[in-house]
């Protein structure tokens, strides 16, 4: 395998990254297109765009020594205040559907802190990790921009659920046949439908939640579908849609895969932010309740028995003594 030498290094890119840059440089060779990946990677790691990234990513609250703008929300105390800054935002709205949902909001903050945390690199600092992982997120984005059609994955789920359906039928005409072995294999054919109908499940597409997904092959769909994977990783690493930040990595990478001038695109090919944020309108990625409406009710259902079981701990006795 051979071992490609390593790119210069601008002044300001940030040590964290740095070494994750090392560490996605010492395995390009072993990429499906070495050369497509060694060019992207020489542009995220090299291409002066980048340097905006890394400084908004770094920016510094206004007042605040070790507090930043879009701070990484990697560990569960992380995720667990982003949740109860957006429960506030959502109360100041008003209506009762932003208030039960900052309920959920603040209810998940809770069950959250109380979890384990994911082991992470002590030498870094949170904002160091997450910066990190943005730089691989953005980099494998890039060597996968394939527009990925609902139509054809929709295509897929058709066939893998008409496949279960022939080998349910086979399975019942080896079961007639009244020998042991064919019970065997009508088991096995049964086995095989099930996991059919469980893939079909798994890669049935689900636009709203997965917004690289593309409902209709238009426009420029492969920097749509970069840009939606991008946001998502922005999203679970900053709990923030970064718009400004998303359109520069895009035109770094973009830039890099051109074949206009030798300079990249040219200007009118770029985009801003704007232009981001009208790409994600349909599928903006928003903090909103997961597991907080199905496991809440439960909560509060046991709480409501145990309160009116300290009320009239007589009834309770009763209860006990009929079981």
């Amino acid at each position: 395998m051979q071992t490609l030498p390593m790119p210069q290094f601008p002044v300001w890119l940030p040590d964290a990254v740095q070494q994750q840059a090392k560490r996605l440089w010492s395995k390009v060779s072993t990429e499906k297109d070495p050369v497509k990946a060694r060019k992207i990677l020489e542009q995220l790691i090299s291409n002066p765009l980048m340097e905006r990234v890394w400084d908004e990513l770094y920016r510094k609250q206004p007042d605040k020594h070790e507090g930043f703008f879009n701070h990484a929300c990697l560990t569960n105390a992380s995720k667990a205040a982003a949740h109860r800054e957006e429960a506030q935002e959502l109360r100041k709205k008003g209506p009762e559907k932003n208030r039960r949902d900052a309920e959920f909001l603040e209810f998940e903050a809770r069950l959250i802190e109380a979890l384990p945390d994911e082991p992470t690199d002590p030498s870094w600092r949170e904002q160091d990790c997450a910066a990190q992982l943005f730089l691989s997120r953005a980099y494998r984005a890039a060597l996968d921009t394939e527009p990925q059609l609902v139509s054809d994955i929709q295509a897929k789920v058709g066939k893998l659920r008409k496949v279960a359906k022939a080998l349910r039928k086979l399975a019942k005409e080896l079961q007639s046949v009244g020998i042991g072995v064919t019970e065997i294999y009508a088991q096995q054919l049964e086995d095989v439908a099930s996991d059919c109908d469980d893939d079909a499940k798994v890669i049935k597409p689900r636009p709203a939640i997965d917004p690289w997904l593309v409902i209709r092959k238009r426009g420029d769909t492969r920097r749509k579908t970069f840009v939606a994977k991008l946001s998502y990783a922005t999203y679970l690493l900053f709990m923030k849609t970064l718009h400004n930040t998303i359109a520069n990595v895009t035109n770094v990478v973009f830039s890099s895969q051109s074949t206009n001038l030798p300079g990249g695109p040219r200007r009118e090919s770029l985009i801003t932010g704007e232009t981001v944020r009208e790409m994600l309108r349909r599928n903006a990625q928003r903090i909103r309740p997961s597991f907080g409406p199905l496991i809440m009710p439960l909560f509060e259902a046991r709480k409501k028995q145990l309160e009116a079981e300290l009320e009239n701990p007589r009834s309770v006795a009763r209860r006990r003594n009929s079981r």
